[in-house]
């Protein structure tokens, strides 16, 4: 006998094909849904306080709807004792948690527990509230992955329907409009793919008031194949690029990219996935690409990576496509990628950089202690390697979450190490990001003079560069030098937000920092309903605490008791004090 558990949309247990009854009341069916997607086992106390604080016997109403969920399930669910884990038979399977796991080419969509309720139990009810938001993210990401790896994969019809059903709830997604008139065209349907571009064009002018996106645009052009140039030729254009992008000259290194990845020939499978995961590589980190070209481009290099069984190529696209997700705040696919990118078992240099990126993932989503050990590992693996840019890297991200928890002496030294390796390297490109932390550090300790001399040299950078994610970091750090000193700050807010960040965590935290010096006036009630979507849909949990905190101050005490509840287990001794009654 199969189960099948539904908690997307209206909750329902189907056995062999048939929908049974459910448990009796709703709390067994919230219990079900936060035992499967807790990331630790949830304490006994903890679910009493969430969903049984005013019964007359709390843990008593908890052991009874703990029993009526396995009895529902015909007792094929175990439950562990304290803290409470669960574990289901091989032949039951709860919608939610195969998210990540590669399975059919299908799309999820429903909300959440759809239907039910929790305002009686307020602290699960905003749990609730972010869940449903990161699951829906999740499902979105997912079918555009999906999608993508039938489109590299040579079935654009499959692609196709997977972007259909998925735009059906996710009208405005760019990314899936291009991948479907991407397949439709690469199926040869092109009167097809001319139509959804028309119905597109008019969607976004009709709504939105916008032209149709370049990139959904650009993937109805038939571009011609160019003849396949040699191997030596195409390796040449390789070191050509690494050379000019080397030495600043992104336009030139980029342009001879684009030439090795139109001239190699096909059935070189691993000089064809190289030549694509230097491209996307340098879309990504040095020109700011983000969107479905520079995925295609990683799907396709890990296709070749696969074909040509090289291991190095396989990871670091895997890499590549984790670090895009924990731009875009899907942590899932960021679990995703990282497992599938250590299953190709990476040389230890490969290693340091895919600690790097589960690192920042962890300190987005207020994982902080799991951060710094992360992030520890990738610094020590980087020395190993004498790889001195990772290691600035991944100690910038270990400054980020020291300056983050208020341990200001600490993120000045470890981010005075990492500039100082970035001067050695010459790595301007990476610059702005740590010295705009630095210089809140600066302020954080009183010192003015320092954050002002590292914030003129960052704007000038940032300015340069035209890179929005470092605009967003470093409009942060200038308003907050402003507030020390008693300037306008909402000025530097604002030309920060103005901006239009990949990197969704620094955009989030500007909004948090605005929100709160406009608290009170319809510009803050709006950013605080757009803190609340971008944080809870990219699971960053301080951030979120901190939009509850911030609507506590204006509208009562139950949203900061919600944002107690929510903290408990952020490991942020300034968040903890913000906190205190």
């Amino acid at each position: 006998m199969t189960t099948l558990v539904r908690l997307l949309g209206r909750p329902q247990i189907v056995q062999d094909g048939v929908a049974v009854g459910g448990p009796r009341g709703h709390k067994a069916w919230g219990l079900l849904a936060y035992l499967a997607l807790a990331e630790r086992p949830p304490s006994r106390q903890r679910l009493v306080s969430m969903l049984f604080e005013h019964a007359e016997d709390p843990r008593g109403a908890l052991r009874w709807n703990l029993a009526e969920m396995r009895r529902a399930l015909g007792g094929r669910v175990t439950v562990g004792r304290d803290p409470l884990t669960l574990a289901t038979e091989h032949d039951v399977s709860i919608d939610i948690m195969g998210l990540t796991a590669p399975g059919p080419a299908d799309v999820l969509h429903g909300e959440l527990l759809e239907g039910l309720s929790f305002d009686d139990s307020p602290a699960f009810d905003t749990w609730l509230g972010v869940e449903r938001r990161r699951l829906a993210a999740d499902c979105r990401a997912l079918a555009y992955r999906r999608s993508v790896e039938l489109l590299t994969g040579g079935q654009p019809e499959a692609a196709a329907l997977i972007a259909v059903q998925a735009l059906e709830s996710d009208r405005f997604n760019d990314d899936l409009h291009a991948v479907l008139v991407s397949s439709l065209t690469r199926s040869g349907d092109r009167a097809a793919a001319s139509a959804h571009l028309a119905r597109c064009a008019d969607l976004y002018r009709r709504e939105l008031g916008a032209e149709v996106p370049a990139a959904v645009a650009a993937a109805a052009a038939w571009a011609p194949v160019e003849p396949a140039v040699s191997a030596a030729a195409v390796r040449s254009l390789l070191d050509l690029a690494d050379s000019s992008l080397s030495a600043g000259s992104v336009a030139t290194g980029i342009s001879q990219l684009r030439r090795a990845v139109a001239g190699v020939a096909d059935t070189d499978q691993q000089l064809s996935g190289q030549a694509r995961l230097a491209l996307a590589s340098a879309l990504i980190h040095a020109d700011g690409g983000r969107g479905g070209d520079v995925t295609t481009l990683l799907h396709q290099a890990l296709v070749h990576a696969h074909r040509g069984g090289d291991p190095a190529t396989g990871a670091a696209a895997c890499r590549e496509l984790a670090f895009l997700a924990v731009q875009a705040g899907h942590r899932s696919e960021v679990e995703h990628w990282l497992g599938l990118a250590e299953a190709w078992c990476p040389t230890e240099a490969e290693a340091a950089r895919i600690l790097g990126v589960r690192g920042m993932s962890l300190s987005d989503a207020g994982a902080y202690d799991e951060a710094l050990i992360v992030l520890g590992a990738s610094t020590d693996a980087a020395r190993r390697c004498g790889n001195r840019r990772q290691l600035a890297w991944s100690q910038a991200m270990i400054g980020r979450v020291r300056l983050l928890r208020g341990e200001a002496a600490q993120a000045a030294h470890v981010l005075d190490e990492a500039l100082g390796h970035i001067r050695a390297e010459r790595w301007t490109a990476f610059t702005p990001f740590p010295q705009a932390l630095r210089a809140e550090a600066a302020v954080a300790v009183g010192d003015a003079a320092t954050a002002h001399e590292l914030l003129d040299y960052a704007w000038v950078q940032t300015v340069e560069s035209g890179d929005q994610c470092w605009v967003a970091v470093v409009a942060h750090a200038q308003a907050t030098l402003a507030l020390y000193e008693g300037r306008d700050a909402l000025t530097w807010c604002r030309t920060g937000l103005a901006a239009a960040p990949w990197y969704l965590w620094p955009r989030a935290r500007l909004i948090d920092l605005t929100a709160r010096l406009t608290l009170g006036s319809r510009e803050g009630a709006e950013l605080l309903d757009e803190l609340e979507r971008v944080a809870g849909a990219g699971t960053m949990r301080e951030l979120t605490v901190r939009a509850l905190i911030h609507r506590g101050r204006v509208e009562g005490g139950q949203h900061l008791a919600r944002a107690r509840a929510m903290a408990s287990d952020i490991a942020n001794p300034a968040l903890a004090a913000e906190l205190t009654p």
